[in-house]
């Protein structure tokens, strides 16, 4: 878990327990969270692309704004129609 600000509003990012991280860390998903808040903030879910994976999320709005990793999906397990 980390603890942010944006917009001055504390923020709280988190990654779901017990999720397979792949070859990510932990440090790694909680940069690019912060380099995507502008975008996401106000999003109720999202994906990010970081390196060969998209990280998946939502975003709950509340006295605490608490932003989410659900689940991270390898570019081989991407599907395009």
């Amino acid at each position: 878990m980390l603890r942010t600000n944006h917009q001055g509003k504390e923020i709280i990012l988190r990654i779901k327990t017990n999720l397979h991280l792949y070859s990510l860390n932990e440090d790694i998903i909680y940069q690019s969270l912060c380099s995507a808040l502008k975008e996401i903030y106000f999003m109720d879910s999202f994906a990010i692309q970081v390196e060969d994976y998209l990280v998946v999320g939502e975003n709950q709005q509340s006295a605490y704004p608490l932003i989410t990793v659900q689940n991270i999906v390898p570019a081989q397990n991407i599907v395009s129609l």
